[in-house]
């Protein structure tokens, strides 16, 4: 019978041993069901041995899982958090909303549940949790993690909490924009991608900028209404994307150039209906959504590049054709960050039991797995 266990050994081999000092003494708790099989055959490249895929669930059902899949064995694991972690009565809570690997430990946002579960990142024991209103996403600079928060600002603004990684202690916060999303560092600087206000519909078309030493916002960058994810490319460019108005105002995506003064400026629309998008090595993986009238959605799968120089042309489809014909609600994507292997995910329904699927570099289907309800999220495990 296939077991997590096997997972945590295959890292003790791959000389992982240091991470397990976070550990508590007792043993790793056994995952007793076994794991679904596929047909992956890419095996551990370059260290990365597998990868967590955090499903929010719907809101209100206190149905956020985790899964793992585990290169060395291309078998998925569902549901492990609350296999490993039995003495937590709610599980890991209601509506999860991001995930990622650092400095040995896996850091999950737990929107609904107001809180960020923190695990040994190489047997998914439960560290510790800090404790924040309405939290969204995570980055970390240092010994420090930052969590965009809907609420905590003044006014109607929200907050960006930070907590020192190792004592989980918030030693701070500032007000940005109206109901903040993704956030990247650059320096000494954070950047924020600001929504909308949800209760009145107001729209915020700001990235806030954030002096992270003193947690002090510094300024704001017009850009678009609705903004969601950011990234910083490793060739100094800021990519962010704005979800439009679900009307009039289509979804789109924005370059940003480090200006003289080194903070990030006028924006240059991409003219593309992106909703979602990862880096990869020199281009921006990513799938735009199309509504009709009756709401029905189109999805479309692009490639754009190469950024190294800021350039953004259109490179094509990432998937071959008829690859997606059985992805319902395209809903998550990342790309294996070395051998280049994308991963899709489908919501379906929003109901009941999604998808991952993962395309090779020649753009067709190697593997799929089932997942948990509305599988969002998705973080490597290097060792």
């Amino acid at each position: 019978m296939k077991m997590f266990k096997k997972t945590v050994m295959a890292f003790i081999a791959l000389g992982a041993m240091s991470l397990f000092s976070a550990c508590t003494e007792d043993e790793p708790k056994m995952i007793t069901s076994e794991g679904e099989v596929t047909d992956g055959t890419e095996g551990v490249v370059d260290g990365v041995v597998g990868f967590y895929l955090l499903n929010e669930g719907n809101m209100g059902s206190n149905k956020c899982t985790l899964d793992y899949y585990d290169y060395a064995t291309a078998t998925y694991y569902r549901n492990i958090y609350a296999e490993n972690n039995p003495e937590q009565v709610m599980e890991l809570g209601d509506s999860g909303n991001d995930i990622a690997v650092y400095k040995g430990r896996l850091y999950i946002v737990v929107n609904g549940s107001h809180k960020v579960e923190v695990l040994d990142a190489a047997t998914a024991r439960r560290i510790g949790q800090v404790d924040i209103n309405s939290p969204r996403y995570i980055v970390f600079e240092g010994n420090n993690a930052y969590v965009s928060s809907y609420v905590g600002g003044d006014g109607n603004n929200g907050s960006v909490v930070r907590f020192d990684i190792n004592t989980l202690a918030v030693n701070g916060k500032v007000s940005v924009g109206l109901q903040p999303e993704e956030m990247a560092i650059d320096g000494t600087n954070l950047y924020v991608a600001n929504s909308t206000l949800i209760s009145t519909g107001e729209y915020d078309n700001t990235v806030s900028v954030v002096d992270i030493k003193n947690m002090a916002k510094t300024g704001s960058i017009d850009v678009d209404i609705n903004m969601h994810h950011l990234r910083i490319d490793s060739y100094g460019h800021m990519w962010v994307s704005s979800r439009g108005n679900y009307y009039d105002v289509p979804a789109n995506l924005y370059r940003l150039d480090r200006g003289e003064n080194g903070i990030f400026g006028n924006p240059v629309a991409v003219n593309r209906e992106v909703s979602n998008f990862t880096l990869a090595s020199d281009h921006i993986y990513y799938y735009g959504t199309e509504y009709d009238a009756n709401w029905n959605a189109t999805y479309n799968y692009g490639k754009l590049g190469p950024i190294a120089d800021g350039g953004f042309a259109y490179d094509g489809s990432f998937l071959a054709e008829g690859a997606a014909k059985d992805v319902k609600t395209a809903y998550c994507i990342a790309v294996h960050p070395a051998n280049g292997y994308v991963l899709l995910t489908d919501a379906k329904n929003y109901t009941s039991s999604g998808k991952v699927y993962c395309f090779g570099t020649d753009g067709n289907l190697k593997w799929s797995a089932t997942t948990g309800d509305i599988p969002g999220h998705i973080a490597f495990v290097k060792r």
